[in-house]
């Protein structure tokens, strides 16, 4: 029978051993944090989110930093802003692992789909998200195809409701934009310029509609046709957080999403997200905006310009190339 001597030696012996197994195990969690999440979930313990209609630190600040808040208390995760200058700078930073999270819309997906493989996370919905083409009150046309060797005036390149929308109108039409319709693409203008009398046909988002009018006078202008609703803005996830992370934000943003919301909109500046849903979102969503990009000329989707980058024309590039040489 042990002597008292040697019980209490088993006794400390157990004890220390219940100190090395819990050492063991607060490594194991030290690492499985330090690896990206708790344990609980596949994603990192801090998400670098940004959005890329947003241009530096103040504006991303002033426009999410209610969301920021709101997506930390979701998620449990800390959330720190990235800001970024253009689609390009967002396209680098996903592709070296600098942003995890970014809120962007369908023409700027497809670029960082193909050249970054950002991984579609949540759709986020759009009251009234539809390309239009309207004519004047006066006018012959009386449907799209009336449109061949017609001028369309559209929203400037790269605009989905305004631009690339319209486009895939055409395409869907047999119509094939600067050979059978002679496309105008103008920046903030575009309206104006049709209301003062150039081009048979302006193409823009169906919420101009009313400013349109207004600035026309009612029956000078009508809608020629509708497009269908276009793809949904998302969010999208770095390819290096992986498929689980991605589904998880997913499950993260759609539970909460009525508190996410009213964070994004409470600012004012960010209206056009009123009324809008977290839905789920799926890459094959976008094939129509990939049909856009290529009836505007642009199979290297990266080619599209980033927003006030000029869209260079062939001519004058081989002109420039010569001056150089």
């Amino acid at each position: 029978m042990p002597t008292t001597k040697s019980r209490r030696f088993i006794a400390a012996s157990a004890i220390a051993a219940l100190f090395a197994l819990a050492a063991c195990s607060s490594d194991a969690d030290a690492d499985a944090n330090s690896e990206g999440g708790s344990g609980a979930d596949p994603c990192p313990d801090v998400l670098r989110f940004s959005d890329t209609g947003v241009e530096g630190l103040e504006t991303l600040v002033l426009e999410f930093e209610d969301f920021r808040l709101a997506l930390e208390e979701a998620t449990g995760k800390d959330v720190e802003f990235y800001p970024i200058s253009s689609r390009t700078a967002a396209s680098t930073a996903l592709e070296f692992d600098e942003i995890d999270l970014l809120l962007t819309g369908p023409a700027e997906y497809v670029v960082l789909q193909q050249e970054a493989e950002a991984i579609p996370v949540t759709g986020v919905t759009r009251d009234n998200y539809q390309a239009a083409i309207f004519v004047r009150g006066d006018t012959d046309i009386a449907d799209i195809s009336d449109l061949q060797g017609a001028t369309l005036v559209t929203k400037e390149v790269g605009s989905t409701s305004g631009h690339l929308g319209p486009l895939e109108m055409l395409v869907s039409a047999d119509l094939q934009p600067d050979v059978d319709v002679e496309i105008v693409a103008l920046a903030d203008i575009q309206i104006e310029t049709f209301a003062s009398g150039e081009g048979d046909a302006l193409a823009t988002g169906i919420s101009d509609f009313p400013e349109i009018e207004e600035i026309m006078g009612e029956g000078n202008v009508e809608i020629l046709a509708e497009g269908p609703d276009l793809p949904n803005d998302l969010f999208v996830a770095r390819e290096g957080l992986g498929t689980e992370c991605a589904d998880w934000l997913q499950g993260e943003l759609v539970d909460n999403q009525d508190v996410l919301l009213e964070a994004i909109v409470q600012t004012g500046e960010n209206d056009k997200y009123l009324d809008s849903e977290f839905v789920p979102a799926a890459d094959e969503d976008y094939n129509p905006t990939r049909v856009a990009f290529e009836a505007a000329g642009f199979e290297r989707f990266a080619d599209l310009p980033d927003e006030d980058e000029p869209v260079e024309d062939e001519d004058e590039g081989e002109a420039d190339e010569e001056s150089q040489d």
